[in-house]
């Protein structure tokens, strides 16, 4: 991308400039500079819109693209036919013979097939190159979201045959750490949240849950929650969605710290 802006930079800089000497610019500046502010703004015309509008087109595909193309590429010629038909009036300008092709016509059309054939080329390479950027972010956003569900499932296996004992009224129930969705403090009780089955409420406290969870797989993000690393699918600097759970649950500010590395 800067590769193809520094080109451009360089042809609008130099190139174009340098063209306008096909013209005797110096008797034009004295008698009639309005003429070269007015082919300068043509010439630029010229570039833009085989640049911006007609390279660009010819990479779309269906014959939509394609016919809006020809009417461009085919204002652009009437236009610089009209500009070839301005006169130019200054003292020793001879219009040569009749049917010849005056001197400020032939450089306009010079001019016209080599800024367009370059605009449109780069026009051309520019939306291709982009085009191919594209699918390459896709990729790889592709292969990034691929590799972290692989890592989730991993990290979902890792827990799937451990549990936790805790108890709840006068029962002591195991529970699978792969069916914890989260755990959620109140007051002086713990509440999990499980897949597929009802909430088990123990007369425990956060800290104590968290001494109980294998050291990694859990982290603390509030001062009422417990949510397991694996579960994480998308955070913001305020919550976390959890694959599974509806709502999203809050960051606690003193917590943030500890999801930085998860």
């Amino acid at each position: 991308m800067k590769t193809e802006v520094l080109l451009d930079i360089i042809f609008c800089a130099v190139l174009l400039p340098g063209m306008m000497f096909l013209f005797p610019i110096g008797e034009w500046f004295m008698w009639q500079p309005g003429y070269v502010l007015l082919y300068m703004l043509w010439l630029y015309g010229m570039w833009a819109m085989g640049r911006l509008v007609l390279g660009p087109m010819l990479l779309e595909r269906g014959g939509g693209s394609k016919v809006t193309a020809a009417g461009v590429l085919f204002l652009m010629v009437a236009v610089t036919f009209l500009m070839t038909l301005t006169p130019v009036n200054f003292p020793n300008n001879t219009p040569g013979r009749v049917g010849e092709m005056l001197p400020h016509a032939r450089a306009m059309w010079v001019m016209f097939v080599f800024v367009n054939t370059y605009a449109i080329a780069a026009g051309v390479l520019g939306g291709r190159i982009r085009s191919l950027n594209t699918v390459n972010a896709a990729h790889k956003a592709h292969a990034e979201a691929r590799n972290a569900l692989e890592k989730k499932r991993l990290e979902a296996e890792e827990v799937s045959g451990e549990e936790i004992q805790v108890k709840a009224g006068y029962k002591l129930l195991h529970l699978p750490l792969s069916a914890i969705q989260y755990i959620e403090g109140r007051n002086n009780y713990a509440c999990f949240h499980l897949d597929h089955r009802d909430d088990v409420v123990s007369q425990i406290s956060l800290k104590s849950v968290m001494d109980m969870l294998p050291e990694g797989k859990y982290v603390r993000i509030h001062r009422s929650y417990i949510v397991p690393v694996w579960r994480i699918a998308q955070r913001t600097s305020a919550e976390v969605r959890l694959m599974g759970v509806k709502d999203a649950l809050p960051i606690g500010r003193a917590y943030k710290d500890s999801l930085k590395n998860e």
